[in-house]
């Protein structure tokens, strides 16, 4: 017959065999404060990095069970290595963005608990009256840095600059109005025809007191990233210029108005 052991004697072989793992059983603070370092990259959707070249973009990271802001500052530095973002294939778990000069933003956030988080993007910085806006939650854990790639948030959009008319906005009646305009992706990175990043449809429209008066086609002029047209004679007044970049495969579209006087 087994003899029958008691819980004490198991407790007694359990505390002395050799097979079963260490545990710590030190006390932990719930409130111990452990610095947590975090990595955020802003990309433009199938492009580049956003950063200093269009002014950098915002990063601010909130608790969001209190609205308190964690942490904030600029997302800023170079667009990253063309080859190896479009054109290099890529598997799973490579390391994208983490290069040298690559625009980044980097904090460390004092942690004591799991926190779940908000990472919002605002920018580009240098195109106040265009600028594109998305935010990722998650959940950050005291002492489980997340470098690397870190978090990555993307954007939408296209970037104009209105060449042509000038800065006076002010023309002619009369005149046939002569439009020029520069069309980048939110990276800075240039388009056109034969580039790595295209516009399918680029248009200029003047609007009066609500009501589209003329929308004419903008084709490439011949120089990166710039379209123009020449739009109908227009008596005096004052109207709209609106500029607009579409290319809906890529879900990626952006618009500039400015306010035009012809006498």
């Amino acid at each position: 017959m087994r003899p029958i052991l008691t819980f004490a004697a198991l407790a007694l072989l359990v505390g002395c065999g050799g097979s079963r793992p260490a545990v710590n059983s030190a006390p932990v603070s719930a409130s111990t404060v452990v610095p947590t370092r975090l990595v955020v990259h802003v990309v433009t959707h199938d492009a580049k990095l956003i950063g200093s070249a269009v002014g950098g973009v915002q990063i601010t990271v909130r608790e969001v069970s209190t609205d308190r802001i964690l942490a904030t500052g600029l997302h800023e530095g170079a667009t990253g290595d063309t080859k190896r973002l479009m054109e290099t294939p890529r598997a799973r778990g490579d390391r994208l963005f983490t290069t040298s000069d690559g625009a980044r933003f980097a904090t460390t956030i004092p942690l004591s608990s799991a926190t779940l988080v908000e990472v919002t993007a605002e920018g580009p910085l240098g195109y106040p009256d265009q600028m594109a806006r998305t935010s990722k939650r998650l959940m950050l854990v005291p002492g489980r840095d997340l470098t690397g790639d870190g978090l990555v948030l993307e954007m939408h959009g296209f970037i104009i600059d209105l060449l042509t008319p000038d800065s006076s906005l002010t023309v002619s009646a009369g005149e046939r109005l002569t439009v020029r305009a520069r069309v980048r992706m939110l990276c800075s990175c240039p388009t056109g025809p034969d580039a790595l990043w295209k516009v399918n449809d680029v248009r200029a429209r003047l609007i009066r007191d609500g009501v589209v008066l003329h929308d004419v086609v903008m084709p490439y002029a011949g120089t990166t990233s710039e379209y123009g047209a020449v739009l109908p004679e227009v008596s005096a007044g004052q109207y709209t210029l609106e500029i607009v970049g579409a290319s809906p495969d890529i879900a990626t579209f952006g618009a500039l108005r400015r306010t035009l006087t012809v006498r």
